[in-house]
């Protein structure tokens, strides 16, 4: 009898029990119009919120075809998860040394590292512009 009265008391009251939300963080994640030949330069390597974007982008823009063989672009489009490079650049090298999706982060990857690095820039692949703001 007492199960009976719990199991409608359940019923009829409900369930006071909140289901807590999950505070997850996801990532964003960017479409590149992608060269490998020229993988050294993010401002021919843009990045698009939409597939879409990026494939209209990389269509519109390979030119590895005939006479441009040799000199043109051959595109590919990739999925990545960022949206700042910090990259070093001198006269030997140009390699990515971090990535972030917050100009903030980078900027303190670049303070962090300022003393061992003097030739660090802060890319934002979106709009193709290059931030070298070395403290």
């Amino acid at each position: 009898m007492k199960n009976i009265t719990i199991a409608i008391t359940f019923l009829l009251v409900g369930c006071n029990h909140k289901q807590q939300s999950a505070n997850i963080e996801t990532t964003p994640v960017y479409f590149q119009a992608y060269d490998e030949n020229w993988y050294s330069d993010p401002s021919i390597n843009p990045i698009f919120d939409k597939e879409w974007e990026a494939r209209e982008y990389a269509k519109r823009n390979s030119m590895s075809q005939g006479s441009f063989a040799y000199s043109g672009h051959d595109y590919i489009v990739r999925v990545i998860n960022h949206r700042y490079e910090v990259r070093r650049v001198n006269d030997e090298d140009d390699d990515i040394l971090y990535t972030s999706n917050d100009f903030n982060d980078a900027y303190e990857y670049v303070v962090e590292f300022s003393s061992a690095h003097s030739d660090m820039i802060i890319y934002d692949l979106k709009t193709g512009k290059g931030y070298e703001e070395t403290p």
